[in-house]
């Protein structure tokens, strides 16, 4: 099953030339070092439409999602999100945007206070932000978890009494309380049993179109973002190598690393140990030339000497790699197998 497609409406978040470095201690009087999380990204995303960005774990993708939102400030870069620019919001400003732009983490338990009941953990929400009185706000909120899936009964628990899967209907409709316009998702469902995951999922696609949200999905796994998303970015190593519409990209995919994890995500023996050889460089020290040259059977002495830059290579279809017109054909010579397509559930 994959999500239907919103009539897109103006650009509704525009990264540009974002980076993001993190300090690492410094030891003795040696150079300080930093971890390249986010490395000159620049994206954009059309209101009513869903972006997936999906990568190994270290690949930035979380980093990027909470600058997006103004929750981690860039080093250098601009951030326009719902017509405001995140990179220069003020303080007192940072309630009205919080109103535009919600997010949906990893892990509900670290989002719920487990103090308080899921009606006083709610509630809380609308009174930060003075929305409603007493009576709206019960009724405001009693909506809100009937729109996930879960009754009224549910308001007088603790989070500790609710599963993994009803945790998360909670804190999505704690997200959409606010009537966001963008809502961003990291990694949403990897704390949860596999057997809730894709109802999650699917809870999440529908929400979003029938609210016309504008959507930015993070997610290490290709299955979970083609159910979800009308767009897909690809990051490595704090870089975008390939971005482009749902369809696109799965069935023509262009960079090695991203071929590398359709064949991983469709469980073709061999294939991920020839794509994708060993593990990823450190982030602290990322490999000259291409980031991706270290692991990749296609590279040459030109990948590992020079940076590719992302180009065009079709319409809406950006790759950062220097043999992006023969990837595919050569690493099919390769493996001896031709590209799998990825399957729609999860």
């Amino acid at each position: 099953m994959t999500d239907t497609a919103i009539a897109p409406t103006a650009e509704l978040v525009k990264l540009e030339n974002v980076v993001k470095h993190f300090p690492l201690r410094r030891r003795g009087f040696g150079r300080r070092e930093f971890v390249h999380s986010v490395d000159d990204v620049t994206i954009s995303l059309e209101g009513g439409r869903s972006l997936g960005i999906v990568g190994e774990s270290g690949s930035g993708k979380s980093t990027l999602a909470r600058i997006m939102l103004g929750l981690q400030e860039p080093d250098s870069g601009q951030v326009d999100v719902a017509g405001v620019q995140v990179t220069s919001l003020k303080r007192k400003d940072d309630k009205a945007f919080r109103r535009k732009a919600q997010i949906v983490f990893q892990d509900p338990h670290s989002v719920m206070d487990p103090r308080m009941t899921v009606r006083q953990s709610l509630t809380a929400v609308l009174a930060q932000h003075r929305i409603g009185d007493g009576p709206e706000r019960e009724a405001r909120i009693v909506q809100a978890l009937r729109e996930v899936g879960l009754e009224a009964e549910y308001l007088d628990r603790y989070p500790a009494d609710c599963s993994g899967g009803q945790l998360q209907r909670i804190v999505i409709a704690r997200a959409l309380l606010l009537e966001p316009t963008l809502l961003v998702c990291d990694e949403p469902t990897s704390a949860l049993d596999a057997s809730v995951q894709a109802k999650v999922l699917n809870l999440i696609s529908q929400l979003r179109r029938e609210r016309e949200l504008t959507m930015v999905l993070i997610s290490h796994d290709l299955r979970v973002v083609r159910l979800t998303s009308d767009r897909v970015a690809v990051m490595y190593l704090g870089q975008i190598v390939e971005t482009a519409d749902r369809e696109e990209l799965f069935t023509g995919a262009r960079h090695p690393y991203t071929l590398a994890l359709l064949a991983a995500a469709t469980h073709v023996k061999g294939d991920e140990q020839v794509v994708a050889q060993g593990e990823p460089p450190s982030p602290v020290h990322p490999p000259a030339g291409c980031r991706f040259n270290t692991r990749c059977p296609l590279a040459t002495d030109r990948c590992r000497e020079e940076a590719p830059q992302l180009a065009e290579v079709a319409p809406g279809h950006q790759v950062r790699c220097h043999r992006w017109s023969e990837s595919r054909e050569l690493l099919a010579e390769i493996t001896g197998t031709e590209p799998h397509d990825v399957n729609d559930g999860v």
